[in-house]
This record gives C-alpha cells, structure tokens and sequence, in this order.
C-alpha cells in the first residue's frame, strides 16, 4: 500500500510470507548450530574416553612387561603373579626402582565395582633380615591411585578386563579363569596376558565407548614378543 507522501509499504500477505521465510532460515540456522554443536560434543566425549583408555593402557602394560620372579628366604621364587583374574591382576616386578639399589614390588590393578575405575595398589619391599637377595613385602599398601575411570562392564561374549595365556607348541593357548581366577597352581605357566580396556569416560553417553586391546608379554620370562 502506497500513502499519499510516497512512503512505500508492506502488504499484509508481503508481511506474512518475510515472517514464513525468515522462520524457515531461523529453523535452518538453529538445526545447523545444534548439530554442529552435537557432533563437537560426540567427538570431544570420544576423544576423552581414547585418552583415558590409553592412559591406563600404557601403565597397565609397563607394569605386566616387567613381571619378575621374586626371590624368597625358603629358596623357592615367588611367580610373577600372585592373583589372575578376570577384572584384577596382582603381580610381582621391578620398576619405578633405584638402579643402584633395585628391590621388587607387589603392584595390583583391580576394578573397583561401585565406580568402575581402575586402581593401581602398590607394596613396597624390604631385604630379608638373614638372607642376602631374598625380599618381604610390606603387609599394607603403600600407595593406591586410580589410572582409568568408567570401564565398560563386558556385555555377553565379550572379552573381559585381562585374559591370561600360556605358550604351547611356541602358540598362545587361553588358560581358564574359574570363578576364583586363575588356579595358583598355573601362575607359573602365565606368559601372555591380553588387556582389553573400554572406557566410557562420558556421563552422558553422547558417543560409543572406545576400546584398546594390547597383548603383552613378559620378556623377563624368556617368552620372545614374535610368538604372541
């Protein structure tokens, strides 16, 4: 509608149709940020659980890799594991350790079932009062710190947190974890322990859980890398 002083205007089905489209363009431009802000979200929940995954990936091997016989006052080496179960591993090494004066430790990591983070347990040793080279491990912990928060509970058929091998024939073999772990009387035969590590280190579940397999070895044992 045109006034008398030359001032254009809008008509009333001009006014409608701006307002339909600018609705549109405003639903499009709220859909596009949304989603971007989604996807940012997605990558940035999976990014985080990698981390983590990786993080206690990398302590739990460093610690397996170095697994040791302990000398003992009665003559008889402890193994290196002491516990093997499926959700828990308790081991025997020398790491994070004095080069002049290296002494074993006793370390565990075990998945804490209220949380579902795994914690790292350290026992400290001491020399054997009257035998030279044999070591007593302190009856407390001495340290405990958890290295990898959320871990996925294994749905059916999955594999769980470590699986145990021996070595047949120079071929990995899958050595039965019973409901109390692994029979203490195949510690000894323990060469390979496969960790599966699946973190789902965000709440709000926005992106999949990441999972990290590694199969490590024990070197101190004789066992050669080439036959995992």
């Amino acid at each position: 509608m045109r006034g008398g002083s030359g001032e254009a205007g809008f008509s009333l089905p001009e006014l409608i149709v701006a307002m339909f489209l600018f609705s549109i363009v405003s639903t499009l431009a709220v859909t596009l940020v949304v989603t971007v802000s989604q996807a940012f979200m997605r990558e940035r929940a999976a990014t985080d659980s990698t981390n983590v995954a990786a993080v206690g990936m990398n302590e739990v091997t460093r610690i397996i890799r170095a697994g040791t016989l302990v000398p003992q006052a009665s003559g008889n080496d402890l193994p290196v594991f002491a516990e093997a179960k499926k959700e828990s591993v308790t081991l025997h090494a020398y790491i994070d350790t004095s080069s002049s004066t290296p002494r074993p430790l006793r370390v565990r990591f075990a998945i804490d079932p209220a949380t579902r983070d795994l914690v790292e347990t350290r026992w400290l040793s001491t020399p054997h009062p009257t035998v030279p080279g044999a070591w007593v491990f302190n009856s407390t912990p001495d340290s405990s710190r958890v290295i990898a928060r959320k871990i996925v509970v294994p749905a059916g058929g999955e594999a769980s947190l470590f699986t145990y091998y021996r070595i047949v024939a120079g071929e990995p073999q899958e050595i039965s974890i019973g409901s109390g772990g692994v029979s203490s009387s195949l510690f000894g035969e323990i060469a390979v322990v496969e960790v599966r590590m699946k973190v789902q280190a965000d709440i709000t579940e926005r992106a999949d859980p990441v999972t990290i397999t590694n199969r490590v070895g024990l070197p101190n044992l004789g066992i050669s890398r080439l036959e995992l």
